[in-house]
């Protein structure tokens, strides 16, 4: 899968309310254990990076390091984001299958 056909299945995800996204958001779904995938910015500074990779081990969830702040942001309709999570398992299933 191209990062354009990435980019749609996200967009896909945020409209279909099974993706959330920005730091508050995503931390809020975290605590109450609904994501299925973590998604991180290739910019995002190494203390965000690392935080998020820290929960990942913990929680065993995958994690994803795809697209920018910008474009991230854009797909979803949004301002830059850096991280976004995704709360479906069939969404996860195909982003974490794009990503082999």
């Amino acid at each position: 899968m191209n990062e354009l056909k990435l980019k749609n299945l996200l967009g896909l995800a945020q409209r279909a309310r099974l993706l959330v996204s920005g730091n508050f958001k995503v931390d809020e779904a975290l605590k109450f254990e609904k994501v299925k995938l973590l998604i991180v910015t290739t910019d995002a500074s190494e203390r965000s990076f690392a935080q998020y990779e820290k929960i990942s081990a913990e929680k065993n969830l995958p994690l994803l390091r795809v697209l920018t702040k910008e474009s991230l942001g854009q797909c979803l309709g949004k301002g830059e984001r850096t991280v976004a999570a995704i709360l479906d398992e069939g969404f996860k299933n195909k982003l974490v299958m794009w990503n082999e």
